[in-house]
């Protein structure tokens, strides 16, 4: 059973470490990282010369996003802090940049409807991913749509659930 413990937790973090999508907190986006986007990308092999983009120009890029979301380092429930930029070696002599802004909740934002404070799961970060073409890594909205297999009954044929949205 230990043997079983040790494998699965080091199965969990070397998959953990290959996680290619990244959510930002209260973006409506997923930036995605695959192997085909990173295949345009200059290939850089360190001590070869300057990075095709620097740490400060990754946290430039993706703080022009993150200001969208929270425009004065804030929103309703959370406080952000950039905690850094760290750069991500993939396959084949390519890399990027992961831009990281620290989640604080903010005991001062406005209540919820249930009487105040935060309700939910607390987030510990924002990552964003920067190419070494300059640009955040490709993404895509958010998709609110339930998947098929837990629709409620009425959806697929049943009549309980006819109700509910």
């Amino acid at each position: 059973m230990r043997t079983f413990a040790v494998f699965f937790f080091v199965a969990m973090l070397c998959s953990s470490l290959d996680a290619k999508e990244f959510r930002p907190v209260d973006a409506k986006v997923v930036f995605s990282v695959t192997e085909e986007t990173l295949e345009t990308m200059p290939a850089w092999t360190p001590g070869s010369g300057q990075l095709p983009v620097s740490a400060a120009d990754a946290i430039q890029i993706a703080a022009a996003f993150h200001k969208r979301i929270a425009p004065h380092g804030r929103n309703d429930t959370f406080v952000f802090d950039l905690a850094g930029a760290t750069l991500v070696r993939a396959e084949k002599d390519r890399w990027y940049w992961v831009v990281q802004y620290r989640v604080h909740y903010d005991p001062v934002a406005k209540r919820n409807s249930i009487g105040g404070g935060w309700v939910g799961p607390m987030p510990k970060q924002s990552l964003y991913p920067v190419l070494m073409n300059g640009k955040l890594a490709p993404h895509q909205p958010i998709s609110r749509k339930v998947p098929a297999a837990i629709q409620p009954a009425n959806e697929s044929g049943g009549s309980e659930g006819a109700d509910r949205k």
